[in-house]
């Protein structure tokens, strides 16, 4: 292992020689004519490669990096967003609050976390479980960062996480989905909303994967959505029910990347209030919205003998305690339960 400093045609590389590979490295840096100046670049040159080598050895020893660890935690979690989804664009807010974010990794303690977590809770209006949402991507940094040897250890390890309140899980019985098929949703907009929110109920899939669902996804054999999950990243195989088939099944021959729901990726109307009116209009009094339809699903599944173990893996939760949450919402199974209880006689006892 080693790096050398290598001029070609006045511009400044680093000659990198790591795990049997050798590679050039610009550094952005021009040998002035100046004596003086170039003595000055070469001064800055030498500081680089010394930095370089010691991110080599440091990585190839196992060594904590003594150069990523300055970065500040804002720009660590910047890295992490490339491509991910908006939550972790929301929590930078929050973390560069007061400069909080300019803190490097290295600095970083279990009081810092402590004082982020209640900055969170009383200096805002978030609720519990947005706070721990946001709190959750600083965790998941750290955790990174601990792994990937730029810091010594994980400061988060020694401090408890905020504590959420179990929310109730809203979702629909059987009969108000039948309900909601029968009601008529208004416009071209509308129709798909039902169409999609229907298929919800009956496939678990998030309104992100329902929006980005592509002819591609399904498969004729087996049938089933065969599809890389937008918030996880994990493909999920979800054999398809046959309502679920007649709701998109046109008898159509379709482009492998055409959407199945185009309308609701094109319209930037807020379709939540479609459901909400729909809701209405049915006569069901239960705040539906989007993930309604994910809950449904669960719930429905776990009361017709789905095992918790494959519901996960339906719902694609990387966490089978994600998935136990939807066994507490059915009262079915809980009565269910009860009533396989034996039945004894019980004497009563002489006055």
């Amino acid at each position: 292992m080693g790096v050398k400093i290598r001029i070609n045609k006045s511009k400044i590389y680093l000659d990198v020689y790591a795990n049997g590979q050798r590679r050039w490295e610009s550094l952005g840096l021009t040998v002035p004519n100046d004596k003086q100046q170039a003595k000055e670049v070469m001064r800055l040159a030498e500081v680089c490669r010394s930095k370089r080598e010691a991110q080599i050895t440091s990585g190839e020893w196992g060594l904590i990096d003594p150069i990523s660890g300055k970065q500040t935690l804002a720009e660590y979690i910047e890295t992490m967003n490339r491509g991910k989804g908006s939550t972790i664009a929301k929590a930078l807010k929050f973390i560069n609050t007061n400069n909080r974010g300019n803190i490097a990794l290295a600095n970083i303690t279990e009081k810092w976390l402590e004082e982020f977590q209640d900055f969170l809770l009383r200096d805002t209006e978030l609720s519990k479980s947005t706070a721990s949402h946001y709190e959750g991507v600083v965790r998941q940094a750290l955790k990174k960062a601990a792994r990937d040897r730029l810091i010594p250890r994980n400061p988060a390890i020694g401090v408890k996480t905020i504590k959420v309140p179990e929310s109730d899980k809203i979702y629909l019985e059987l009969n108000e989905i039948k309900k909601l098929a029968k009601t008529d949703l208004g416009g071209i907009l509308g129709a798909e909303v039902k169409r999609a929110f229907l298929f919800g109920c009956f496939t678990g899939l998030r309104i992100s994967d329902i929006k980005s669902l592509q002819w591609g996804d399904i498969n004729r054999e087996p049938l089933q959505i065969a599809k890389k999950q937008e918030k996880t990243e994990r493909k999920v195989f979800i054999p398809l029910h046959e309502t679920a088939w007649k709701i998109i099944n046109d008898n159509a021959l379709h482009n492998h990347k055409a959407l199945i729901f185009p309308g609701l990726t094109k319209s930037k109307t807020n379709t939540n209030q479609y459901l909400k009116d729909w809701a209405k209009k049915t006569g069901i009094e239960k705040q539906i919205g989007w993930h309604t339809a994910r809950h449904t699903f669960a719930v429905l599944s776990l009361e017709s003998g789905t095992e918790i173990y494959t519901l996960s893996k339906l719902l694609g939760h990387t966490n089978l305690k994600t998935t136990q949450v939807y066994a507490n919402a059915t009262d079915k199974m809980k009565r269910e339960a009860v009533n396989a209880l034996p039945i004894i006689d019980i004497a009563k006892g002489k006055k």
